[in-house]
C-alpha cells in the first residue's frame, strides 16, 4: 500500500523557494546558542525533502514494496522543533511556542487495485484517499516529544484515522552531530477505514473465491487498528540539509488483524525501514 503524503502544490512550493532563500536553518537538536542566532532561529522555516523505505505492499499484507513519500513541513524554528519523525505528516504550525506546536496535518493514501497483488483478486479496489485534520506537539522535558495527528478521510475511505506518538530524543555530538530517537506508536480507526481496507462483501466473498482466495464476507468495526515501536537515527550535514535511517514494528490488533484478509494471505506484524534527505531554510518571516 503505497503512500504518498505531500500535494503537488507543496514541490511546486519547495522547488520555487529553494534558490530564493539564501540562510539555511542549521541548528542542530541541543545546542545552546547566542541570543541573536535564537531570535533567528525562531523565524518560520519550510523543510522539503523525502522518504524512501521498504513496506507493505498494501495495508496488512506480507509482500513489501519500495516506495517515496516526501517530507514537507512549515514551523516556527527553535532546538526542540528541529526533531522531525518519519511519522510526521505534512504539516503546518498555526500555533507555536516553542515547546507546544499544533496546526494542521494532511496525508494522501494511495489506491489499492486487485491487480496489485494476487491476495486482492476478487476484491473492490480501493481509490486514493485524502485525509486532512489536525495535529499537536508537545515537550513535557527537552528530551521527549509527544505528538497526535488527527485526521478524516475521504476519498477511498470515509472515517477518521488518529496517529499518536511519543518519542525519547538523545543528540551526540559524534559524528559532528547524531539524533537517536526512539518510542511506541499507536494507531486509531474509525469503521471507514478498516471496512474499506479489510472488509469483504457478499459479492467480493464470491468473487474472491473464484479466483482462489477464500475469504468469508466480513463486516469489521473500527477501535486500536495497531501498536508498535519505532526508532530513527537523524544526522545534520550542515547548510540545512539533514538525512536519517528508520524503523518501525506495528502489531495489527482489533478488527483489522482479524480479517480473513491478514489471517488467510497477509501478516498482522507490519515492518517498514528506510532512509531520508531534507532541506531546511529561513522563510525570513517571524
Amino acid at each position: 500500500m503505497r503512500s504518498l503524503s505531500i500535494t503537488g502544490v507543496g514541490l511546486l512550493l519547495g522547488a520555487l523557494a529553494l534558490p530564493t532563500f539564501a540562510e539555511a536553518a542549521d541548528i542542530p537538536l541541543g545546542t545552546e546558542v547566542s541570543p541573536a542566532v535564537a531570535a533567528a532561529s525562531r523565524e518560520w522555516t519550510l523543510t522539503v525533502g523525502g522518504y524512501v523505505m521498504a513496506q507493505p505492499d498494501y495495508f496488512g499484507s506480507d509482500d513489501y514494496e519500495f516506495a517515496f513519500q516526501p517530507i514537507i513541513s512549515i514551523s516556527r524554528a527553535d532546538r526542540l522543533s528541529r526533531f522531525t519523525g518519519f511519522n510526521d505528516n505534512p504539516s503546518i504550525a498555526l500555533f507555536d511556542t516553542g515547546i507546544f506546536e499544533a496546526g494542521i496535518v494532511g496525508k494522501l493514501d494511495w489506491k489499492r487495485d486487485s491487480s496489485d497483488n494476487r491476495a486482492l483478486k476478487g476484491l473492490d479496489d480501493v481509490d486514493f484517499a485524502v485525509e486532512v485534520g489536525g495535529y499537536a506537539q508537545w515537550y513535557p522535558v527537552d528530551w521527549l516529544r509527544l505528538r497526535g495527528e488527527v485526521r478524516y478521510g475521504f476519498g477511498g475511505f470515509d472515517g477518521v484515522v488518529a496517529d499518536l506518538t511519543a518519542d525519547a530524543i538523545y543528540h551526540s555530538d559524534w559524528w559532528g552531530g547524531t539524533t537517536f530517537s526512539a518510542g511506541p506508536r499507536m494507531t486509531l480507526t474509525s469503521s471507514g477505514f478498516v471496512d474499506a481496507y479489510f472488509g469483504v462483501s457478499d459479492e467480493e466473498s464470491i468473487a474472491a473465491i473464484s479466483h482462489g482466495n477464500f475469504y468469508a464476507p466480513y463486516d469489521p468495526s473500527g477501535g486500536i487498528y495497531s501498536v508498535g515501536v519505532g526508532g530513527q537515527i537523524q544526522k545534520d550535514f550542515g547548510n540545512g540539509f539533514r538525512g536519517s535511517v528508520f524503523g518501525e514494528y506495528r502489531y495489527l490488533t482489533g478488527d483489522a488483524a482479524d480479517s480473513p484478509i491478514v489471517i488467510q494471505n497477509g501478516d498482522r506484524n507490519q515492518f517498514q525501514t528506510g532512509v531520508s534527505l531534507s532541506y531546511t531554510f529561513f522563510l525570513g518571516i517571524q
